[in-house]
């Protein structure tokens, strides 16, 4: 007759389960025993130590019994009373000290990322500096370019007015030594021209002379 009637409160509670998973903890305060079924009766399956997490699952009538799951997925009844909706002072001092580790190791990162971004500033700043000073530079480089090509197009009209100025000093030089040639050519013509008169005017000198001083004897004798 007992077994029957624990076989209509298993019937009963399996039909009355729940669809969302719940979570319970075993008190803070003993060991919690893991039975096969609901009821002292039935085999003991584990023991479960404070802070236990637990799946549950389901409840007898009574809600004495509270049937649930491990988290190694080992599915048992324990007594209702000593469950908690809620992490137990332990399990809470865990839960505290893991959400501290993550919030601390997130502080840690956010650290880094914040010194890293500080050294990303510096380095930038620097960078901007660098480049103000090369815009600077190149600046005066340019200014001095400008001077560089401003003297050299001065350079190169000065050069281009000598050039034009030694070429007419060239065509100069070309006409006067050109003339010179002319009067040297026309002092030797008028050279030789006045040698061949005095040639020729000694010959007749030479040739009348002694005619001259013979007319001047046959006078005498007659």
């Amino acid at each position: 007759m007992k077994q029957l009637f624990c076989m209509f409160l298993l019937t009963l509670v399996t039909v009355t389960s729940y669809a969302a998973v719940e979570k319970r903890y075993v008190s803070d305060k003993l060991w919690l025993q893991l039975r096969s079924g609901p009821g002292s009766d039935f085999r003991i399956l584990k023991a479960l130590p404070s802070g236990e997490h637990l799946i549950y699952m389901e409840q007898t009538e009574d809600k004495n019994y509270t049937k649930v799951t491990t988290d190694k997925g080992v599915e048992g009844w324990v007594l209702t009373r000593f469950l908690e909706d809620e992490p137990v002072a332990k399990e809470k001092l865990i839960l505290s000290q893991r959400a501290l580790v993550k919030v601390q190791a997130e502080l840690d990162t956010l650290k880094k990322q914040t010194d890293a971004l500080s050294k990303e500033k510096s380095t930038l700043s620097g960078d901007r500096s660098s480049l103000t000073r090369d815009k600077k530079n190149l600046e005066k480089e340019l200014k001095r370019i400008k001077g560089i090509s401003a003297n050299a197009l001065q350079l190169d009209s000065k050069n281009t007015k000598l050039t034009k100025r030694n070429q007419e000093l060239e065509i100069q030089l070309e006409t006067l030594t050109a003339d010179n040639t002319r009067l040297k050519d026309g002092k030797e013509r008028t050279f030789m021209i006045i040698g061949g008169g005095l040639i020729i005017l000694g010959i007749i000198l030479g040739l009348a002379i002694p005619a001259m001083r013979g007319g001047r004897k046959g006078g005498g004798w007659s």
